[in-house]
């Protein structure tokens, strides 16, 4: 028989993550050991015969096998991984088996988690020395060898939640180029991408140019900019912790592991900054907002999604960090111990934003937005109160609260 689950039991895991670009994978090979100290299977009253463990659902190629033979496995229902024991593991017995697979990576670039799970569990990842990386975790050891450097995860710490690992190699960048065919002009859009991002470059040029017609809509502004628009495929360094970066005439810094809705984010600044905004919290509110609008479009459900995130996250951060809106500002790069500050800003102004939104409809929104741009001067938040005031006949008291409290 099987005995189920107990405390008594307990698992030794050694893990190896190698980035190998060349072969176009991150190769995983795992060391368990199985302990049996559940005294209910004393006397022979019972074994352990088989083991769960989650892997990611990426994983390719995987194999088990012990010191003798290979091991057979399945996937329940709820998604983990059954390893079936080559022997019967009885009271006061150990038992060490290994797991071996593979993540898909790119020749330049590569994203993925270091997920463990088990009650003493050391880790080791080994990257090229070219490469670039940072963790989402920095309770680690680095060692620079010639060719590599091996970050390592001590015995006994904690695995709670995943380590990101974010890796890139730069290299002479490739180019793809299009059009957007906008109202009062055409826009030429080039799409800078690093050897083997062929499908990022191709993903991100289409959303661009769909994005760029979809925010021209929205707003009620032509594409306010005289410049066309370069986005160029960057690593964590180039972004400044940020998901993407945009420097006007010069560009779009995106990371490469970024999603749509940051693209169109920076593509909305086009925008806001046509409209003269001189505070951080209507620029940053704003791009958000226009982000929502335009991703329902494109991806309804990851737009509710993305708007239900948001404003959980403003109201799960709200007591820890909450600020008025007019004293918000942000650093030039995000660090752990400014994130989460940071990003309340964020959930705040589009908090705000979406409000708005919500309480008006588009057409008093695009009224405001021409002012906005028409105003010909910097505007404060005053001037913004003052605009809202005259085209929205509603209580709007909300917006002053946000700002000043």
């Amino acid at each position: 028989m099987t005995v189920a689950d107990s405390n008594d039991i307990s698992t030794d895991i050694s893990s190896t993550y190698k980035l190998m670009p060349e072969e176009g994978v991150v190769k995983v090979s795992k060391e368990i050991t199985f302990h049996n100290d559940n005294s209910d299977t004393k006397y022979w009253r019972g074994y352990y015969s088989n083991y769960n463990y989650y892997l990611p659902e990426a994983a390719m190629n995987i194999q088990v096998y012990d010191d003798e033979r290979a091991m057979t496995f399945s996937i329940a229902t709820e998604g983990y991984h059954v390893f079936y024991f080559n022997k019967k593991v009885w009271y006061e017995e150990s038992y060490t088996f290994y797991v071996t697979y593979e993540l898909e990576a790119n020749k330049n670039t590569a994203s993925f988690s270091m997920n463990e799970y088990g009650d003493n569990i050391e880790v080791t990842l080994e990257v090229p020395a070219d490469f670039d990386t940072h963790l989402s975790r920095d309770d680690y050891k680095v060692e620079e060898k010639l060719y590599s450097s091996i970050y390592k995860f001590e015995k006994g710490q904690e695995w709670s939640t995943a380590c990101v690992v974010n890796s890139v190699r730069s290299s002479p960048r490739l180019t793809l180029t299009d059009t957007a065919h906008l109202d009062e002009r055409d826009v030429d859009v080039t799409v800078k991408y690093w050897e083997g991002e062929e499908e990022w470059a191709q993903d991100t040029m289409q959303t661009a140019i769909e994005g760029l017609e979809l925010l021209e809509e929205k707003w009620g502004v032509p594409y306010p900019a005289s410049y066309n628009i370069t986005i160029t495929q960057a690593n964590i360094t180039e972004t400044g912790g940020y998901g993407g970066y945009n420097e006007g005439r010069n560009g779009i810094w995106l990371l490469y592991t970024s999603n749509h809705g940051i693209l169109i984010h920076e593509l909305a600044h086009y925008w806001t900054r046509a409209c003269n905004f001189d505070q951080l919290w209507m620029d940053e509110g704003y791009a958000d907002l226009y982000t929502y609008l335009v991703l329902d479009e494109m991806e309804p459900e990851e737009a509710a999604s993305r708007r239900d995130r948001f404003l959980n996250k403003y109201n799960d951060l709200k007591d820890e960090y909450d600020y008025p809106l007019a004293d918000w500002s942000t650093p030039e790069s995000i660090s752990g111990s400014t994130e989460e500050r940071v990003d309340f800003g964020y959930k705040k102004a589009f908090s705000l934003t979406y409000t708005l939104y919500d309480t008006t409809d588009i057409n008093t929104l695009q009224d405001m937005n021409r002012e906005f741009v028409n105003s010909g001067t910097d505007i404060d938040n005053s001037d913004y109160l003052n605009i809202a005031n005259s085209n929205i006949d509603k209580d709007i008291t909300f917006i002053e609260n946000y700002i000043y409290n």
